[in-house]
Parts: structure tokens; C-alpha cells; sequence
């Protein structure tokens, strides 16, 4: 008998121990997912506000203010109709129907497998890769041509001193990132362009780029020292954005869906700005300056490019510094 409570009381302790070992078991299972949770939720929530972080100044950008979602939902379809009333073509803007139709239904990334996120409108149907090589567009080559090249870094050495009269300070937070806008969301500032006329010449001799639409600009970006552009995604995958470097210190780099490229001098970088994109100049000296002009996406027919001007015309803006 003595025997047999003594089986009973080991096996008892046995069973009492291995429910404890697999309660606390459990436990650390379920801290170690709530930490996990805690650690993603924070990491999205970083990269969501990252963007917070390095807007404009004007009420009336086209990307800035996309976070306040102020075009209301169904114009464009409207605007697009109206479009199609005027000129025609309903056929050969298949793909802008269904792009219009996927941002009435405000799902304005891709299809969930690319890595675009742009912040207004995601165009269907084009092809998508973070970086293009500057062979595929020899339009562009009147800007590396070393005349153009020397002369438009003139002419922003003329203006680069000229603080408060056509230059305009971006958020960011650490350093300071500049702007100097010829054409800004499609619209052209004369008066900064007055000071610029060559560079302006030659912008507007190169065929892609966007002319009238709030999706173009063209200006000189000014990286001081010590300055973090945070990543953000661009307004839409129609554009491809074009860095022509004019000077380019040391630590210094543009990172565009995880993969980091250096900038330099007189050699054209061009990238797709609705991937995830953020740029530095780590150095302690010298300013990172770039020409930045926006170029339609080669993909895209001259008519689809009609419509899209149609439907996101150029913006006045009136609050220029």
C-alpha cells in the first residue's frame, strides 16, 4: 500500500511539473509575440512617419498634401470622362480607367507584390524597377553635354547666395534640404527662371519631360552637411526622377528601395520615386547640389500622357519663398 501512495505521489509530481514547464512554456511563447508585435508595430509606424518628416512648405503640393486626402473621390473619374468627351480615344486610356478606378477605391499601391507606394495615384500596367539606366533615354543627353553641364552650374552658382529670394527651406529632421524650383508641379516660376535662362533652355528641350502637370518639377535640390532626407514615397509611378549631380562631397548617397547609389558629378542618376527612397550627406563639409527634373515614365503614350495632364493639371502655387 505504501508503496502504491508512493507511485501515486511521484506521479502526481511528475504530471504537476510537466503542466507547470509547459504553462510557463505558453507564457514565453506569448510575451515573445507581444514583444514581436510591439517591435513591428513601432518599426511601421516609424516608416509611416517618416514621411511627416520631410514635406514642403506649400499648402498646395501635390504629394505633401495628399496626406490630408483632399481631392474627393470621384472627380477623377468625372474628370476623365470629361477628358474622354473631348478628345476621344476611350479605348487607348484602358489602363488609366483602371487607375482611376483603384484610387476611387483608395488601394493607390500596386497590386500588394511590387514595392510602390505612391502617395496619389498608381498607374497600372507599367513596368516597374527602382532604377533606369541613362542609355535607355539618350534624350537626356543634351544635359551631360559638358557645355550645358558647366553652364548650368554657372548659373546656380549665380543664385545659390541669394537666400529668401526664390529658395525654400523642406522639413527634415536633422540638417537642411533646399529647394530652388524653375517649374514647380508643372507650373514654371519666372522668376526664378529670369535668373536661370540657360538651364530653363535646356530643360525644356529635353521631350520628356513633364510640361503642365503637377506631377513635373525641375530644380535645384541643396543637401547641406550633416542632413537626413527620411525615406517617403513620391505621388505616382508615372514619372521617373531625374538627379543631374553638379557638386557631390564625400558621404554623400541616395538609397531608392533598399539599394544605395552615390551620386557624381555630370553622371545622370534616374529612379522610380514611388518606391521607398531617402537620401544623406553624412560629410561635414560641402553641399550636396543636384539639377532634379521629372520626366514621364517612357512607357506611357503620348495620349495617356494628355490625359494625365488632364486630370492633375498644373498647380499655381502661390506661397513661393
Amino acid at each position: 500500500m505504501a508503496e502504491e501512495d508512493n507511485f501515486l505521489s511521484q506521479s502526481y509530481s511528475f504530471v504537476c511539473n510537466g503542466l507547470l514547464k509547459a504553462l510557463i512554456a505558453v507564457i514565453v511563447v506569448l510575451i515573445a509575440t507581444l514583444v514581436s508585435k510591439k517591435v513591428n508595430n513601432q518599426g511601421d509606424a516609424a516608416k509611416s512617419n517618416s514621411d511627416e518628416t520631410n514635406f514642403c512648405s506649400s499648402s498646395q503640393c501635390i504629394r505633401c498634401s495628399s496626406r490630408n486626402n483632399t481631392m474627393a473621390i470621384g472627380v477623377l473619374s468625372q474628370k476623365l470622362n470629361e477628358f474622354v468627351r473631348i478628345r476621344g480615344g476611350r479605348a487607348k486610356l484602358e489602363r488609366i480607367y483602371k487607375s482611376v478606378q483603384q484610387y476611387k477605391t483608395k488601394a493607390r499601391n500596386a497590386d500588394g507584390v511590387s514595392a510602390q507606394k505612391p502617395t496619389v495615384i498608381y498607374i497600372k500596367g507599367l513596368s516597374c524597377k527602382p532604377w533606369y539606366n541613362f542609355d535607355g533615354l539618350e534624350l537626356l543627353r543634351t544635359l551631360s553635354v559638358e557645355l550645358n553641364y558647366e553652364l548650368i552650374k554657372s548659373e546656380f552658382k549665380r543664385i545659390r547666395f541669394n537666400k529668401g529670394e526664390g529658395w525654400v527651406k523642406n522639413t527634415t529632421p536633422d540638417g537642411e534640404w533646399l529647394v530652388y524650383h524653375l517649374f514647380n508641379q508643372g507650373e514654371k516660376v519666372t522668376r526664378n527662371c529670369n535668373l536661370c535662362p540657360y538651364t530653363v533652355q535646356v530643360i525644356e528641350s529635353i521631350e520628356p519631360f513633364i510640361r503642365g502637370c503637377s506631377f513635373g518639377n525641375a530644380l535645384f535640390s541643396v543637401i547641406r552637411p550633416r542632413t537626413h532626407i527620411t525615406e517617403h514615397y513620391g505621388p505616382t509611378n508615372c514619372r521617373i526622377r531625374c538627379h543631374v549631380p553638379l557638386f557631390v562631397p564625400k558621404g554623400c548617397c541616395l538609397r531608392v528601395n533598399g539599394v544605395e547609389r552615390k551620386w557624381k558629378e555630370n553622371e545622370l542618376l534616374l529612379f522610380d520615386d514611388s518606391f521607398l527612397h531617402e537620401a544623406w550627406n553624412r560629410g561635414m563639409d560641402g553641399d550636396r547640389v543636384v539639377l532634379m527634373l521629372d520626366l514621364w515614365h517612357p512607357e506611357l503614350s503620348c495620349f495617356e500622357r494628355e490625359a494625365i495632364t488632364f486630370l492633375f493639371p498644373s498647380v499655381v502655387i502661390n506661397d513661393m519663398g
